[in-house]
């Protein structure tokens, strides 16, 4: 090999070294440390990502010791399971299975009156008419999602009338919209989610079981996941709605997802620590970071504190595992709201976009994100 070329090649070497030793993300570690003594809880997982791999992910101990969480602990992801659940919905709107604006009667034609003429895109964003609902015993039944679902249809009159009037933060409209899914499919909701997102993306450790045994699965906030898992499906939007190599969502999907579809709704009930925003896609928030004219992050964030978010405009996402059921004020999905606004910034600082990956996706992922 020529001296010429070999002094080339050892330059761009050194070049690629230096920045992957700048990329310093250790202020954005101590920053999911700091939520872990805030929350009063032992151990806290985060991982953050592009499509191509994971730049960090950390297993931390309260006192420094070993965590109990690693790539195999699945935790209750609580209203985190909400952004899952959209991005299934989307897949049937992109297979023509769903059309977001058809009054619900048109799949079940036992919701009549004001409540058959909501729509899946209301359903989605909390503008039906349902809310303030997410502790409803309905949600918690021995039954099946379809009978759960009658009931509503028969008993459960809408708390914030007419629909696409309010956003109103809930899990009802969305229990309903789970039925519609499998009224539309032919398949059980769970079994659908894991054939058709978590098998293509190797994310096989989702399912509906989060709050214990069911068939009733709350679709709002009963999912359960790994970190690693999770961490995979939002690779997959940050790679244009490609994952290992398959298209799972489309542009346009994607475009609906990072964009607010509330339609002007008025505020009638928010979440505690979510100050009164109310932007909302298709099961997620529309943030407020990064700041404009940039393209917004969305996020869904969970009442235990599991906080998944996608940063597209920086081109990051992030997950923080953490699950603290004992939650007291401020909420707990308030302190995690801090720390994800705290910790993308941190992370954006931190790469320079050559920075070393701790893992890497498999060939086909990466390839994929070309393809599809």
């Amino acid at each position: 090999m020529p001296r010429q070329l070999l002094t080339c090649l050892a330059a761009a070497l050194c070049c690629g070294f230096a920045h992957a030793a700048s990329c310093d993300f250790s202020p954005a570690i101590a920053r999911a440390q700091q939520l872990m003594q805030r929350a009063g809880v032992d151990d806290i997982g985060l991982a953050i990502g592009t499509p191509r791999g994971l730049l960090v992910k950390q297993y931390l101990h309260a006192g420094g010791g070993t965590s109990a969480y690693d790539d195999n602990v699945r935790v209750a992801l609580a209203s985190a399971s909400k952004l899952l659940s959209g991005l299934r919905i989307l897949q049937l709107v992109d297979q023509g299975r769903i059309d977001l604006d058809a009054p619900l009667s048109t799949y079940l034609p036992q919701f009549s009156g004001l409540k058959g003429t909501m729509t899946m895109r209301q359903m989605f964003s909390h503008t039906a008419g349902y809310g303030d609902d997410e502790d409803s015993a309905v949600l918690a039944w021995p039954t099946t999602l379809a009978q759960a679902v009658d009931w509503i249809a028969q008993n459960m009159a809408l708390t914030y009338p007419p629909p696409g009037a309010y956003f109103a933060y809930g899990g009802i409209s969305m229990q309903i919209g789970g039925e519609v899914a499998q009224v539309q499919t032919g398949e059980d909701w769970q079994a659908g989610w894991a054939t058709h997102l978590g098998a293509p993306l190797g994310a096989t450790s989702i399912d509906w079981q989060g709050l214990g045994a069911t068939s009733n699965y709350r679709i709002a906030g009963g999912a359960q996941a790994t970190l690693p898992d999770y961490a995979r499906v939002l690779a997959m939007l940050l790679g244009h709605g490609v994952g290992n190599g398959r298209r799972i969502l489309s542009p346009a999907a994607l475009v609906l997802l990072g964009s607010d579809q509330t339609a002007g709704a008025a505020l009638g009930y928010s979440p505690p620590g979510a100050d009164g925003r109310h932007a909302y896609s298709i099961g997620a928030w529309i943030e407020t970071f990064p700041a404009a004219p940039a393209q917004p992050a969305i996020s869904s964030i969970g009442k235990f504190g599991y906080a998944p978010w996608v940063d597209f405009d920086g081109g990051l996402f992030g997950v923080i595992m953490i699950e603290q059921r004992n939650t007291t004020f401020p909420p707990m999905g308030a302190l995690s709201h801090a720390a994800i606004v705290d910790i993308d910034a941190l992370a954006r600082a931190a790469s320079d976009g050559h920075c070393a990956f701790v893992e890497t996706y498999d060939a086909i992922f990466r390839d994929g994100l070309d393809g599809g």
